[in-house]
C-alpha cells in the first residue's frame, strides 16, 4: 500500500459515485492540509505520512483547513463538501498521520523521550498550520508498509534522514555467523521442504534484511548524518569510515569513536574530542584522558578531580556487571573490576593547582547545563 495507491482509489471513488472530476495532484494537496500542512510540498520536505494502530478521528480545525483548501483550488462548495468527506474518510479509514522525519528517527532509536522540536532548526516556509502534527502521535506503526514506502521514496531522493530511519527499522545482527547449511544447499540447487525450507528462507530472508540495512545505513553516513556514520564505522571497522565519522562526530560520541580507533592504532586522533566530550561532562573521557592519554600529570589530575566533583571517584575501584551496573553480592552474574586508575604522583602545590582547574571547569559545565 502507498500514498499514490489511495490517491488513486479515492480519484476513483469520486469519479465514480460522485461524478466529481478531481485532478490526482489536488488530492495530494487535500490530504496534506488535512494533516496539518499548507501544500504537500511542506509536507514532503520533512514529514511523512504513516498510521497509527487504533482508531483516529480528525479534529474540527482540521476538517476546517480541508475544506478551506478544497474551495482555494476552485471546487464549488457542494463538490467541496463531497471531496473533502471522501479524504477525510479515506485517512480515518486508515488512520493516517504526519510524522516529521527527524521525530521518527528518535522514535525508532528510543531516544523520543528527549525530543523537542524547539530544539530542532525548521525551514522558515514549512507551511505547517498546526503547533505540531507530528508531537502528538499515538501508538505509531512503525511496521505499516505505507511508512516504508514513504520513507523509501525519500531515500531515493538522497533524503539522509529517511535512510537512516530506514536502517534503524532494518537493524539488525549479520546472520552469517548462524548455520546456513539449508540455504547454500537450496542454492546448489537442492530441492527442499518441510522444515528445512523454512531454515533455508529464513537465512535467505535474515541476509536480505541485512543487506538492505547495511546499504540504507552507509547511504545515511555519506550523506552526513554523524550518528549513521559512527554506526557505519562500528560495522566496518574500516579505517577511512572512522575517519569520516570523526570528521562529523560531536563530543558525546568520543567514547564509541575511541573503541573504532583502536582497531588501527589511530587512537591519538581521539584527544581532541576527548577533550570536548570531558569538558561537556562526559566522565568516561575524563578517565580515558587521565589514564591514557594525559602526558601532564598535574593536568591528569585535573581530570580526576573535575570527575569527582561531576561524582565518580576514578581512582576508586567498583565492582560492575558486564552490563555495566553496580556488582550485588546477591545476584549471579559475571563481575569485572573498573576505576582505580593509576596516575603519578604530583606535589601538594600541584594538587592544588589541579583542583582549581578542575574548579574553574566543573563551573563552565554548570553554566552550561543552567
Amino acid at each position: 500500500m502507498s500514498i499514490k495507491q489511495l490517491c488513486f482509489d479515492a480519484h476513483a471513488q469520486l469519479r465514480d459515485q460522485h461524478g466529481i472530476a478531481v485532478r490526482r495532484t489536488h488530492l495530494y494537496e487535500l490530504l496534506a492540509a488535512l494533516l496539518g500542512f499548507n501544500s504537500h510540498a511542506a509536507l514532503a520536505a520533512n514529514a511523512v505520512i504513516g498510521q497509527v494502530r487504533q482508531a483516529w478521528k480528525f479534529t474540527s480545525d482540521d476538517l476546517s483547513r480541508l475544506s478551506k483548501r478544497c474551495l482555494a483550488l476552485g471546487y464549488p462548495t457542494m463538490e467541496s463538501q463531497r471531496i473533502a468527506e471522501a479524504i477525510t474518510a479515506l485517512a480515518e479509514t486508515h488512520r493516517l498521520v504526519a510524522v516529521e522525519i527527524k521525530y521518527l528517527v528518535t522514535l525508532v532509536a528510543g531516544n523520543a523521550d528527549g525530543w523537542d522540536r524547539d530544539d530542532e532548526e525548521m525551514p522558515d516556509d514549512v507551511g505547517i498550520d498546526q503547533a505540531s502534527p507530528w508531537q502528538d502521535v499515538p501508538d505509531l506503526d512503525l511496521d505499516s508498509p505505507l511508512l516504508i514506502d514513504a520513507l523509501e521514496q525519500l531515500a531515493a531522493k538522497d533524503h539522509a534522514d529517511a535512510h537512516y530511519a530506514l536502517a534503524l527499522l532494518l537493524q539488525c545482527e549479520s546472520p552469517e555467523d548462524r548455520d546456513g547449511h539449508w540455504y547454500r544447499q537450496q542454492l546448489a540447487g537442492r530441492r527442499l521442504d518441510g522444515p528445512e525450507k523454512e531454515w533455508a528462507d529464513d537465512y535467505a530472508a535474515a541476509l536480505a534484511q541485512f543487506d538492505q540495512y547495511r546499504q540504507h545505513l552507509a547511504a545515511a553516513a555519506r550523506l552526513g548524518r554523524s550518528d549513521a556514520a559512527l554506526e557505519w564505522a562500528e560495522l566496518t571497522g574500516d579505517e577511512a569510515d572512522f575517519r569520516h565519522a570523526l570528521s562529523l562526530a560531536a563530543p558525546e560520541d568520543a567514547t564509541r569513536l575511541l573503541d573504532v580507533a583502536d582497531r588501527f592504532g589511530a587512537s591519538a586522533t581521539m584527544v581532541p574530542l576527548l577533550r570536548q566530550a570531558a569538558l561537556a561532562g562526559d566522565v568516561e573521557a575524563m578517565r580515558q584522558l587521565a589514564e591514557d592519554f594525559e602526558p601532564d600529570a598535574v593536568e591528569a589530575w585535573a581530570w580526576v578531580h573535575l570527575a569527582q566533583l561531576c561524582g565518580t571517584d576514578l581512582t576508586r575501584m567498583e565492582a560492575i556487571y558486564e552490563d555495566g551496573s553496580p556488582a550485588d553480592d546477591d545476584l549471579p552474574g559475571n563481575i569485572f573490576a573498573v576505576g582505580g586508575i593509576d596516575v603519578p604522583d604530583i606535589s601538594a602545590e600541584q594538587q592544588a593547582l589541579s583542583r582549581r582547574e578542575a574548579a574553574r571547569r566543573y563551573e563552565a559545565i554548570r553554566v552550561t547545563e543552567r
